[in-house]
């Protein structure tokens, strides 16, 4: 039993024995013919006052639990046991704080039962005159529910952030059938409670009262945390209170069990995921394992990350094998069209050709029968290519699946304006700074020359576009125009007809990378050309397989209800160097159609 020492000022202090741990080395054991037999007396090397009776023995050989009795420096187990000579014991108090018979040269400490009674200040001064002592010192966990303690004065220096008196009231909990407490926020005299399907607003140190007409009226109160309102809507935040994100009077959060991104502001709860993402949100939430909010006080928007569980393709053990494909038509650039689609030529293959011998041309991707490289390459029709693999591609997976999406959230707007091509940790703003983590590293938006750099790594401007005017009429797409700066290109045109006929267009290169001179000196353009502040180009198909008998390089036009046309910029000067401090802007794409003949 602890000792219990009774002062005059009412305080009650436990004294505590530290607890021996103290080791010996066995001198000697009974052996018969030559084998060590079990024994309850053992010998050790010297006699060691540490060692008392009653002590629990551990030690090689010994499975279960046994004490001894102490006579100089002979030992008696109470269970026999084989043990070799030379090896070493340890020996330990039976409990964590024995009983006062062990007290010979023992350590004590001096303990307090209040949490803080200034037992360890230079002076102790009158204090709390009764406590309650626990012995069952069970823990009882309660999700839904918050405790507080005593507060900091910072005029008198008392810190009472300790003390947790337990003759008071100091417990709120909220509906357990809304799941556990996940965040709190406090916000002025309220605090916002998140559950994992609900969101209540506390008042702080004030009450409300009702009238009878059922309105209630704020009043001050003796209490920490007062009444409990809960916001409409049967929403939460789930389990991830990483994706609470925070500026001015708007909170942001995602609730994943029901595919929704909220907005709480002045307005309540507002569902902003619906606003043209709902389908998005609904097939991606989901499969999100993480997801981190943070806001962009620089570009005044909420970003939202999401790390998704989609299983990374493996490496295909088809590389080591060598395949060919037959030239359809003659061309001078990166696009090689071939006569028919082999499903063995895959990214990463290096093409081998009479022309390109000790060049270096490595395929990097795959559509169809069109296959796309990294040099412009010279090659004729009938031509017959060889792909091989390459030993540094064997180690790597074919075409990784995406395993994040970022997505920016502007309330100028009230929409989602742009897929974001990093991915952060955890971010947040501080004096109007954009500050994100990859890993463990830190990272300042905004701070570098280079557009569209994040983490060292540049990735170009894209824009997707749906052409969908009279969409009863089946359309036949012409021509394509956009206004904006220089240099976009279309890298995709797509317009589905029905189940087994799909429409594609040519890709159709920017003004300046498109740019060349001909025989008599005089620029041309092989795609966009401008005109008037405007760029314009022809949309050529791409795509003979529901045109028989016509060349696809005399074939204008996309036909199709509705035509999807991805844009992409790539900011380059007139030297055709890299020039990426420049911003790019697109302010319309327009298209150029008639009815189908058809």
């Amino acid at each position: 039993m602890p000792l219990t020492l009774k002062i005059k000022y009412f305080n009650t202090f436990i004294l505590r024995e530290e607890p021996t741990v103290t080791t010996a080395e066995v001198a000697s054991v009974q052996v018969v013919d030559d084998i060590i037999v079990a024994s309850t007396t053992v010998i050790i090397t010297q006699a060691n006052s540490d060692i008392v009776d009653g002590m629990t023995v551990h030690g090689p050989g010994i499975t279960e639990k046994i004490t001894c009795t102490v006579s100089g420096t002979n030992l008696t187990l109470s269970k026999a046991q084989k043990l070799e000579k030379g090896v070493t014991l340890t020996f330990s108090n039976p409990t964590p704080y024995p009983s006062t018979s062990f007290a010979a040269n023992k350590e004590w400490h001096i303990e307090e039962s209040r949490v803080k009674g200034g037992f360890n200040e230079k002076t102790v001064d009158f204090g709390v005159k009764a406590y309650a002592v626990d012995k069952k010192y069970d823990r009882n966990h309660r999700k839904n529910a918050m405790i507080y303690s005593g507060i900091f004065n910072s005029r008198t220096g008392v810190n009472n952030t300790n003390q947790f008196s337990i003759g008071e009231s100091i417990t709120k909990a909220v509906d357990s059938v809304y799941g556990s407490i996940q965040k709190l926020y406090a916000e002025d005299t309220n605090l916002l409670i998140f559950q994992e399907n609900k969101v209540h607003n506390a008042l702080i140190d004030k009450d409300a009262i009702f009238t009878a007409e059922g309105s209630s009226l704020s009043t001050t109160a003796k209490v920490v945390i007062g009444q409990v309102s809960p916001y409409l809507g049967e929403y939460g935040i789930g389990k991830n209170p990483e994706s609470f994100a925070v500026y001015g009077f708007r909170k942001y959060f995602v609730d994943k069990d029901r595919a929704a991104v909220l907005r709480l502001s002045r307005d309540g709860l507002t569902e902003i995921s619906s606003y043209g993402m709902k389908s998005f949100f609904r097939k991606n939430l989901q499969i999100s394992s993480r997801i981190y909010g943070m806001y962009d006080l620089h570009a005044k928007s909420f970003i939202l990350s999401l790390d998704l569980n989609r299983p990374v393709q493996q490496n295909k053990q088809t590389f080591n094998v060598e395949t060919t494909g037959v030239v359809a038509e003659t061309s001078r650039n990166k696009e090689i069209k071939l006569k028919s689609s082999n499903s063995k030529i895959l990214v990463g293959m290096a093409l081998e050709t009479e022309e390109i011998k000790n060049k270096t041309v490595v395929v990097t991707a795959v559509r169809n029968n069109i296959v796309t490289v990294s040099k412009n390459t010279a090659v004729s029709a009938n031509d017959a290519l060889t792909f091989v693999p390459t030993q540094d591609f064997l180690t790597e997976p074919v075409n990784p699946l995406t395993k994040f999406k970022t997505i920016a959230f502007d309330d100028k707007v009230n929409g989602w304006t742009s897929f974001l091509t990093y991915n952060p940790r955890f971010g947040g703003s501080v004096a109007s700074n954009f500050y994100t983590w990859n890993g463990a590293d830190l990272y300042k938006h905004y701070s570098n020359e280079d557009k569209n750099t994040f983490y060292e790594q540049f990735q170009p401007s894209t824009v997707t576009v749906i052409s969908n005017q009279n969409p009863s009429l089946v359309k036949h797409y012409k021509t394509i125009n956009y206004e904006g700066t220089n240099n976009w290109k279309v890298i995709d045109m797509f317009s589905p007809a029905d189940d087994n006929n799909n429409y594609n267009a040519y890709p159709i290169p920017g003004n300046i990378t498109g740019r060349y001179f001909d025989q008599f000196g005089v620029t041309s353009f092989a795609g966009f050309t401008p005109l008037e502040k405007k760029y314009y180009a022809n949309v050529i198909i791409n795509d003979t397989s529901t045109i028989t008998g016509i060349s696809s390089l005399t074939t204008t036009g996309v036909k199709g209800f509705f035509a999807e046309t991805t844009l992409e910029h790539q900011p380059v000067n007139n030297d055709k160097t890299s020039n990426r401090k420049k911003h790019a802007e697109l302010f319309s794409v327009g298209f150029n159609y008639e009815q189908s003949l058809y």
